[in-house]
């Protein structure tokens, strides 16, 4: 059949199949009904209105993110996301731009630049008033975009469009919401502006806008693809490239600004990794020290201030930080200033320091940190310096430290009591030590402070004459005893109490008194004292007097502190040997 016959022209196109064909949408990689296509132009396009109830949403979203952001409190800005209208306006822009609809992006563009600036100028007004005081995490978080942002965006923004064009997805839209981020960043900038902080209000912003044109992008690509743009909407390619040039340049700038932040971040993680190796190596000999926080600055040209905040039981030497400091700088290639901020912290279990539990896990459970060999023999050698000092012994152990020598591992105890250690009890110690860790080579060095305990009566030289009950009988021979005792001693010539106690033993009582004499008092002299003592008491007594240069002389002749002491010190070892 020839078509010339119903006079058609056989060159030009029918006029109604040419609009036909122009009404066909561009792709329709998935159906999407008619009538779903009608809604969600509507939708968006009523939505896209900048109406009075929408800028009320706006300000309660800025002033619930204001809050949150202030609050320091995810949950409060994750509200704000969800209370924000402010995403409905970008897909009415995204289609506008698809459809070359300028009535709705007269419209989109109105609501959603405006709402820009009523978020941020609320803010700005919120962050002046007294309560807020202070930068926080939340704040910080979204003060320093990268590229990574770009990514969760352009996620966002493809979950988005895909619930709007399709109904049964349409209840992610909250999700998205919260994914997308829009409100907090903005309520941060102005916060920021208010706080003086406008390299943080930049940089705020910055992650909005990539949000926004990201989404833009995404949802101006699921328009066209779900087939709600027809061949004359979208119009020529030199249509389609004058309408989305601004935004196609405006999303490759903050890409390429994103890219480098990106990387300059990466870099940071590196330095701060590096630095964080550093310390945390140099603190493994170190017990019971472990890396709290690191902050560090880096100046243009210039050195990295570095700021460690250190848990440890004791100070850092100068030698010591400056150790750390060559440390770091080999390793990264910088100058860096070091300064270690000491946290004093001790942590003690029942058997002494517990530097083998620092942590707890994902699981609850405690984690045994892997200490150096040094770091191990420190702490056998506290656990046993304290065993043994628990078991009667008259000091208190103020710090344990490792020496490496030539001449082999060296243990610094430092003690403190009324008097030193005697060398037989530093050897048992020792020898002690030794047989734990297997190892004959390690020397036990004691570093002792004397101390002298003084209360109202005087120095105590018999802690039972003045920390024990005692009966109203007793106490009132005591204070016979004390005062005949001090009398009779001051009565001898240049001779000086500078302290006596009197304490029962067993059926009698003993006395000791610290004297001070230009002529040494002999056992005689002590002796007459003593006989005088018992007659007050009406039962035995044993007195001894104490010079200061340690010389202990009774009534039967002389000896030293430290050679009574040894005698003690043998005794209770002999019993201690029998009861095993």
């Amino acid at each position: 059949m020839n078509s010339n016959s119903a006079g058609a022209d056989p060159i030009r196109p029918d006029p109604e199949s040419t609009r036909a064909d122009l009404d066909v949408p561009l792709f329709a990689l998935w159906s999407v009904s008619p009538r779903r296509k009608a809604q969600v132009i509507s939708d968006t396009a009523i939505d896209s209105v900048p109406r009075p109830l929408y800028y009320l949403l706006l300000l309660a979203s800025a002033g619930i993110a204001a809050f949150g952001l202030l609050a320091n409190s995810a949950a409060v800005v994750i509200g704000a996301m969800l209370v924000s209208p402010l995403m409905a306006p970008i897909f009415g822009i995204a289609l506008a731009l698809s459809r070359g609809d300028l009535r709705l992006l007269r419209h989109a563009a109105i609501a959603e630049f405006g709402g820009v600036l009523l978020i941020i100028g609320f803010a700005f007004i919120l962050g002046l008033l007294p309560f807020a005081l202070e930068v926080t995490p939340e704040m910080l978080a979204r003060t320093r975009p990268s590229l990574l942002d770009l990514f969760v965006a352009a996620l966002a923004g493809l979950a988005g469009g895909l619930a709007m064009v399709d109904e049964r997805t349409s209840p992610a839209l909250p999700g998205v919401a919260i994914a997308t981020s829009l409100t907090p960043p903005l309520a941060t900038s102005g916060l920021s502006l208010a706080f003086g902080a406008y390299e943080g209000a930049w940089g705020a912003f910055l992650l909005f806008f990539a949000n926004f044109l990201t989404i833009l992008a995404v949802a101006a690509a699921i328009f066209i693809l779900a087939g709600f743009v027809t061949r004359a909407e979208l119009g020529t390619r030199v249509d389609f490239l004058k309408r989305f040039s601004a935004a196609g340049i405006g999303l490759l700038a903050v890409a390429a600004i994103l890219t480098q932040q990106l990387v300059a971040t990466i870099d940071d993680w590196r330095l701060k990794q590096s630095i964080v190796t550093t310390i945390e190596h140099a603190l493994a000999d170190d017990p019971g020290a472990r890396l709290a926080n690191v902050i560090y600055d880096q100046v243009s040209n210039g050195p990295v201030n570095v700021l460690a905040t250190v848990n440890t039981p004791r100070s850092f030497s100068p030698i010591k930080v400056k150790a750390m400091q060559q440390s770091i700088s080999e390793n990264v290639k910088r100058d860096i200033n070091l300064f270690v901020r000491c946290t004093i912290t001790h942590d003690v279990a029942a058997a002494g320091s517990a530097n083998l539990l620092p942590a707890v896990n994902l699981d609850g459970k405690f984690v045994a940190a892997s200490v150096t060999p040094n770091v191990r023999m420190t702490e056998t050698a506290e656990q046993t310096l304290r065993e043994l000092v628990s078991h009667g012994q008259t000091f208190d152990l103020q710090d344990v430290q490792l020496v490496q020598l030539p001449t082999g591992p060296v243990i610094v105890a430092t003690v403190s009591g009324a008097r030193p250690p005697v060398p037989s009890q530093v050897r048992f110690a020792e020898d002690t030590i030794r047989k734990r860790l297997g190892d004959q080579t390690v020397t036990l060095l004691v570093s002792a402070t004397t101390t002298s305990n003084v209360t109202a009566k005087g120095r105590v030289l018999l802690g039972d004459a003045q920390f024990v009950p005692m009966s109203a009988a007793d106490r009132t021979v005591q204070q016979k005893l004390e005062a005949f005792g001090k009398t009779r001693l001051e009565q001898f010539p240049s001779t000086f109490v500078n302290g006596l106690d009197a304490a029962k033993s067993g059926d009698g009582w003993e006395v000791r008194a610290e004297v001070v004499s230009a002529k040494l008092l002999q056992p005689a002299d002590v002796g007459m004292v003593e006989k005088g003592l018992a007659e007050i008491a009406g039962t035995s007594i044993s007195l001894s007097v104490l010079t200061p240069d340690g010389l202990i002389v009774g009534p039967k002749g002389f000896t030293t502190v430290q050679r009574s002491v040894e005698e003690r010190f043998a005794r209770q070892l002999a019993t201690t040997t029998r009861e095993k």
